[in-house]
């Protein structure tokens, strides 16, 4: 049971904690007063006086225990109002924890997407004002482990998915482990990218409309819903082919294979391996139990092919420079690449390479576009080199391609000027 959850499945599980607790009668909520203003994390209104709310929870059948997330809140004190928000586990008439549910401030408020019963072990996601995060907690239900989803996704079966932070990428998380599913190339150019459930294993994908070119940027209210309803769907890879399969090295071997074909120049392969394929071998989310262990989502390395062929023109190797732009050209025009391999029956390591290598090519085709124009793609940002902390650590990083590696450190060494911040 969630936020949207009907008033009868509310009052129900209201009941089944008053049941986990040992008591006679539905656990007691107290609504105070609310604010007038609303809280855009959760979009619901502010706590201002004393109140009690049991956010959303669910019931494990099998056993009768139960999980649920409450925001209780006080009278405000000098302009503040203290609020908590909780997630307790009652059973056989025992609470057996209340924890904080990690959030920027409770203030905000908190919204729960999704809770499910694995066994024992508990999973939920939920929004708090800056990000969506799932969690896992197992018995003895001391704490939680964190990873942050970048966007609003959809939970089909035990998958949860949504919008990468890369362009032209849904990932996924599979339930209770939290650990990556197969990462999805889709073609939609648009940067701005929602998908929902649209039926059991197939996903709807809308691109959203460009922002209002006035003041403030506004979204174009009618645009997006224009664009709801023209979505297309995505198939979703059968349930036992979602899981990310492979060891890094294995992957990088195959995809070398692969790439043999187009006759990558010196240090081809590890570069687009290491920038372009790595949601297919790393797993590059922060893990934690508390919300300042979780990174917000950084500068990835995406475009270095564009910056090591900027320095050899710099270098004055301009014979070098156009090689390395003719076989991005090459990839891109890699045939046969199937845009969704995991409809034809793939599995395990193959289908995990061969989708790596349709993202390859997509983000191809991109890259040799920047090469030529000096320009990204509307909507897309690269600041890698306005910072010195992140192309350190990715030098020293064993776990990348060590071509990846020479190329950095080059690159890095001729002081470049990230694609953003060159206008």
């Amino acid at each position: 049971m969630t936020a949207d959850t009907s008033d009868a499945e509310h009052l129900a599980l209201l009941a089944a904690i008053g049941r986990a607790l040992g008591q006679d009668t539905p656990y007691e909520e107290r609504h105070g007063e609310r604010a007038e203003a609303i809280s855009f994390g959760t979009m619901q209104r502010l706590p201002a006086g004393a109140s009690l709310e049991v956010l959303g929870g669910m019931v494990d059948p099998e056993t009768g225990r139960v999980a649920w997330i409450e925001q209780q809140s006080g009278v405000p004190q000098s302009g503040y109002v203290p609020v908590s928000i909780d997630l307790h586990v009652a059973w056989r008439g025992q609470r057996l924890t209340r924890l904080e549910v990690p959030t920027y401030n409770p203030y905000f408020g908190c919204r729960l997407l999704f809770m499910r019963w694995y066994g024992e072990t508990l999973s939920l996601i939920y929004r708090e004002k800056h990000r969506t995060i799932a969690a896992r907690m197992e018995p003895p239900y001391a704490g939680l482990e964190l990873v942050a989803l970048e966007n609003l996704g959809a939970v089909d079966g035990d998958t949860v998915y949504f919008v990468s932070e890369r362009a032209g990428l849904i990932e996924g998380r599979m339930l209770p482990s939290l650990e990556p599913a197969l990462p999805l190339p889709v073609p939609d150019r648009a940067r701005r990218l929602e998908v929902w459930g649209r039926t059991p294993g197939v996903l709807a994908l809308a691109a959203w409309p460009r922002r209002d070119g006035a003041a403030g940027g506004g979204v174009d209210r009618g645009g997006i819903e224009a664009a709801r309803a023209a979505a297309r769907s995505v198939p979703l890879p059968p349930p036992e082919a979602r899981a990310l399969v492979g060891t890094p090295e294995r992957v990088w071997a195959r995809l070398h294979e692969l790439l043999a074909e187009t006759q990558p120049p010196r240090f081809g392969g590890d570069v687009l391996v290491g920038s372009i394929a790595t949601p297919y071998w790393l797993d590059g989310a922060e893990r934690g139990n508390r919300y300042e262990a979780l990174r917000p989502y950084w500068n990835s390395p995406e475009y270095l092919a564009v910056y090591w062929h900027q320095h050899l023109l710099k270098a004055g190797q301009k014979q070098e420079a156009q090689a390395w732009l003719h076989w991005l050209e090459r990839v891109a025009a890699l045939e046969p690449v199937e845009p969704e391999p995991w409809t034809r029956g793939l599995r395990g390591e193959e289908l995990t390479v061969r989708t790596a290598l349709t993202y390859l090519r997509d983000r191809a085709a991109v890259l040799a576009q920047v090469c030529r124009t000096g320009r990204l793609p509307e909507g897309e940002s690269c600041y890698l080199f306005s910072g010195t902390r992140v192309n350190a650590l990715l030098e020293r990083d064993e776990s990348y391609p060590s071509g990846f590696r020479a190329v950095l450190r080059q690159v890095v060494s001729g002081k470049p000027e990230s694609l953003s911040d060159a206008g």
